[in-house]
């Protein structure tokens, strides 16, 4: 069985990441802020740590780069549903910028059960997907 860690300040957006992946037969922890993560996922082993970008306390790069630093194996899905709509200014990528610290995959919120299920595979067989984020508006 797949152990996930999900890291999200967003309750709703948690547990249904928890449900989708119940339905995949994994079991997930989850953890409501940065520190709570940090800590579950230091003190217990887990296959798989999803985080989100934005999340009080820590940015999720910042946990991205603890976590790669610390345990190197574990793969990482980033996630954000973050935008800059009423911008015209160039944007700052932030998913590209967890792929280069070690992000394995990187989810744009809201993301369907299929697109979550394509970033776990890809996380666990990387020749499965060479784009490694999934990007849900065209």
């Amino acid at each position: 069985m797949t152990r996930v860690l999900v890291i999200d300040d967003d309750q709703s957006v948690s547990v249904a990441i928890q449900l989708m992946l119940a339905r995949q037969g994994c079991d997930t922890v989850l953890a409501p802020d940065a520190d709570v993560g940090v800590q579950t996922f230091e003190s217990s082993k887990f296959d798989l740590a999803m985080v989100d970008i934005f999340i009080p306390e820590m940015d999720g790069l910042k946990i991205i780069k603890r976590f790669r630093e610390r345990m190197p194996a574990v793969p990482i899905i980033a996630m954000t549903g973050f935008r800059f709509r009423n911008s015209m200014a160039p944007t700052l990528d932030f998913l590209g910028m967890a792929a280069q610290l070690g992000a394995t995959y990187c989810l744009r919120k809201p993301f369907t059960l299929q697109q979550l299920i394509a970033a776990i595979n890809s996380c666990f067989d990387p020749a499965i997907s060479i784009d490694r984020t999934a990007e849900t508006e065209k």
